[in-house]
């Protein structure tokens, strides 16, 4: 179990370096900005917006796709739908193989004080098959895949609990 905290951990604090300083991985970009979409709160504003959608071609016609998003509010069940909700968007392209949705709270004050935005890692969402993001393959592409969501306080809280994340069958 603590094998695959820490390389989560490490993603997540990755990812908001990045954007913090205003780096970007290696990937593509397919999309670089994206208007707000998906659910509305009582006042009509999103729940949460795009900012990056990245796409890593692994092999001919293979995809996985990295989406980082800005939640609003740190309530679970929220964050977790707006998530799904990015996951079904990315998982409409054929190709997309797996899938990383990277959820961030805005910046809290103080922090984010060096020029970048300052997100705040909140939580992820997996869509993988069962060899994980690292293994897929053309292969792997059309197997079982199964979505896990975890939550960075779970992570930080209890080192040796895997997150409040589900897992779910075929999808």
């Amino acid at each position: 179990m603590r094998s695959r905290i820490l390389p989560a951990l490490a993603l997540l604090g990755l990812a908001g370096c990045a954007l913090e300083h205003g780096n970007s991985p290696p990937e593509r970009s397919s999309a670089a900005v994206r208007s707000p979409h998906g659910p509305l709160d009582s006042a009509g504003a999103p729940l949460h917006a795009v900012f990056d959608q990245r796409q890593e071609m692994v092999a001919p016609g293979v995809a996985r796709v990295i989406v980082s998003m800005v939640l609003r509010g740190a309530e679970r069940d929220a964050a977790r739908a707006a998530m799904e909700v990015a996951a079904d968007d990315a998982r409409r392209d054929t190709a997309v193989a797996a899938i990383r949705v990277l959820g961030f709270l805005p910046p809290t004050p103080g922090h984010g004080d060096r020029g970048g935005p300052g997100l705040v890692p909140f939580a992820y969402l997996e869509w993988i098959p069962a060899g994980g993001w690292g293994e897929v393959t053309a292969r792997t592409a059309r197997a079982v895949h199964h979505t896990e969501v975890v939550f960075v306080e779970d992570l930080t809280a209890h080192p040796g609990m895997r997150g409040n994340g589900r897992r779910e069958g075929p999808q």
